[in-house]
């Protein structure tokens, strides 16, 4: 069964990086659109969807790998890492909050951002 979820999770946060990044790029191609902030689609809901489907791409992967892991706390720990890691890593040190800055400093004032 956790095979099944893991999968699952893995799918639709491999769709939704994927729709978000795809709905950014076309955001970005519009030339009318290059100093503005994207809040259609996925992005309306959250400003780093992509993150959120990067994130519960990892998750799943762990969640599907669950039938497979010892019951020894060692290895549940250890299967937990990458999961930790990159939610760590998007939202703590290298992701959100240097996009968060940047947007920042260009969006600042912008009311559609602030939103």
């Amino acid at each position: 069964a956790t095979d099944v979820v893991g999968g699952l999770m893995w799918l639709v946060g491999f769709l939704i990086e994927y729709v978000a990044d795809a709905q950014k790029t076309a955001f970005k191609s519009v030339e009318a659109n290059e100093k503005k902030f994207i809040t259609t689609g996925l992005w309306a809901w959250s400003r780093h969807p992509n993150y959120f489907g990067e994130i519960l791409l990892w998750c799943g992967i762990f969640v599907g790998a669950l039938g497979t892991i010892s019951a020894s706390t060692e290895w549940l720990l250890l299967g937990a890492a990458s999961p930790c890691f990159t939610i760590f890593l998007l939202t703590s040190l290298s992701g959100i909050p240097l996009l968060e800055k940047a947007a920042k400093k260009r969006w600042g004032d912008d009311p559609t951002y602030q939103a």
